[in-house]
């Protein structure tokens, strides 16, 4: 008799996690700073070399309670073609552990196109940046790097250290065009386990962002897919339009 592995519903572990992170919050400190509303809506369309065309949303709320969520969302097209069909989803909720350290707990929805593929990742998001602030500040970057620990799928085995994302964005010499100019882009480092050894497989993107006019944006991005059987790589090109709150 096969045995399924029943994994929860997103709600559970979304409502859970924010549960849990508000009663120690609330309950480990006696006084309440006013939250202010801040993030941003992105959104980016492009088309690629390899002959399909992408539309990729961007959200980021910063939240109560040193909560923030934030989502990438990416519809693409089939080959040859304009109309999106596929898509995939990250959706994030991290929680700083301390209001001092850069350090934030994190969980992770991962939504694919099809049955029964989607994922929940836990984790833990550090800041370097935010570390090295002198270092990082003079060559006017920001890098995040968040390992995720564990991995859940319906019907599937639970797994363990499965990927580490490293994040990054680099403002090209600010004071002189008047931050115009970013380099911006992530690395997806997966752990893939066989035969007792490791090896990596990489999704890695990097944008190149050049300002039109206010948050309007002409963006160039270079994109490699180890996973795909064939044409790992290809350049997007196309245009950027931030919203910021």
């Amino acid at each position: 008799m096969k045995q399924e592995h029943f994994t929860p519903p997103v709600s559970v572990y979304l409502f859970s996690f924010i549960f849990i992170f508000q009663f120690i919050n609330t309950h480990g400190q006696n006084t309440t700073v006013p939250h202010k509303n801040s993030g941003f809506l992105d959104f980016n369309g492009y088309y690629d070399t390899r002959e399909f065309s992408v539309l990729t949303v961007n959200i980021l709320a910063k939240l109560p309670h040193r909560l923030e969520y934030f989502s990438l969302t990416n519809f693409q097209s089939e080959p040859h073609s304009s109309d999106l069909k596929s898509f995939y989803s990250e959706q994030n909720i991290r929680w700083k552990i301390n209001k001092k350290i850069p350090i934030d707990l994190t969980y992770q929805y991962v939504i694919r196109h099809g049955e029964e593929n989607d994922d929940h990742r836990i984790g833990l998001r550090w800041k370097p940046s935010e570390t090295f602030t002198r270092f990082f500040k003079k060559i006017n970057m920001s890098y995040t790097i968040n390992p995720m620990f564990a991995q859940f799928r319906v019907n599937k085995k639970s797994s363990y250290m499965t990927m580490i994302e490293h994040v990054y964005r680099i403002k090209i010499l600010p004071k002189i065009l008047k931050n115009k100019i970013y380099l911006s882009g992530f690395a997806d480092q997966n752990f893939i386990y066989k035969n007792g050894k490791i090896a990596f497989e990489w999704v890695t993107e990097h944008q190149l962002g050049i300002r039109l006019i206010d948050q309007f944006f002409a963006i160039a991005e270079y994109r490699i897919n180890t996973f795909m059987p064939e044409r790992k790589q290809g350049l997007g090109y196309g245009l950027e339009y931030k919203i910021i709150f």
